[in-house]
């Protein structure tokens, strides 16, 4: 068998994440830990690639890079790696007997315990992150790195794949309740709306206007007496720009 090349994972957070449009608005659940090095990832693919590749990266690197203790990923990267493993996405068919495609994010996640990380997306997901024309979504590492929950990751992320499909030019996005369930992987989780709201929608917009080039406000919209869609107004966050 054939030695497989393996690249230095690279650092910078001012790279973008480059993902198709359909994979953002699919269907994803992880731990926040395995969102950002996946995301990570995502931003060593460049427009010049035409096949994926194979990273590795040193922990005591990662740690410092996403500001976590080192003791903390060293005594975590197994679990981690056994999550971002299993860690599926949905991707939505248009097609209502089947409605969702399941992908592996990644084909390898290795520890070999001597302090050295090795990862490599999924072929699966070739066709969402390789030589993307149009229809894609990208925004800076830096807006989502400090976020401490997964679903301001999500949220951030839905926002600037939508708005960017309209050029940016909307001040306002609507969505439904149900829709953002599903980007959140929360169909189930959460049940109650007054709990969706004040463990999904609140903690993700707060984190958003605080640590990121977005300021978003959510107006909540009724049909009789349940909630049924939030409408974002959306704002450049020029204060938090300012900080940079």
């Amino acid at each position: 068998m054939a030695k497989v090349k393996k690249y230095e994972m690279t650092y910078n957070s001012e790279h973008y994440t480059v993902a198709a449009n359909d994979i953002i608005r699919g269907k994803q659940a992880m731990t926040l830990q395995t969102a950002r090095l996946i995301r990570l990832l995502i931003t060593q693919v460049v427009k010049e690639d035409k096949d994926l590749k194979t990273y590795t990266c040193k922990i005591s690197d990662l740690a410092n890079f996403l500001n976590v203790p080192k003791n903390n990923l060293y005594r975590d990267i197994d679990r981690i790696c056994d999550c971002a493993q299993k860690s599926i996405v949905y991707v939505g068919t248009g097609n209502p007997k089947q409605p969702w495609k399941r992908f592996n994010w990644l084909s390898m996640s290795e520890y070999d315990g001597n302090g050295n990380l090795t990862l490599r997306l999924s072929d699966q997901i070739k066709p969402y992150v390789l030589e993307l024309e149009k229809w894609f979504t990208q925004y800076q590492l830096k807006n989502i790195l400090e976020f401490n929950s997964y679903y301001a990751i999500r949220l951030y992320e839905i926002i600037k794949c939508e708005d960017g499909a309209t050029g940016g030019m909307q001040s306002k996005l609507e969505f439904e309740v149900d829709e953002l369930r599903q980007y959140f992987d929360c169909e189930k989780k959460y049940s109650a709306f007054k709990d969706f709201r004040k463990n999904v929608i609140e903690v993700a917009v707060r984190e958003i206007n605080e640590k990121s080039d977005l300021w978003i406000n959510p107006t909540y919209k009724k049909t009789g007496r349940a909630i049924t869609s939030i409408s974002f107004e959306i704002h450049t966050n020029y204060q938090n720009l300012k900080k940079e």
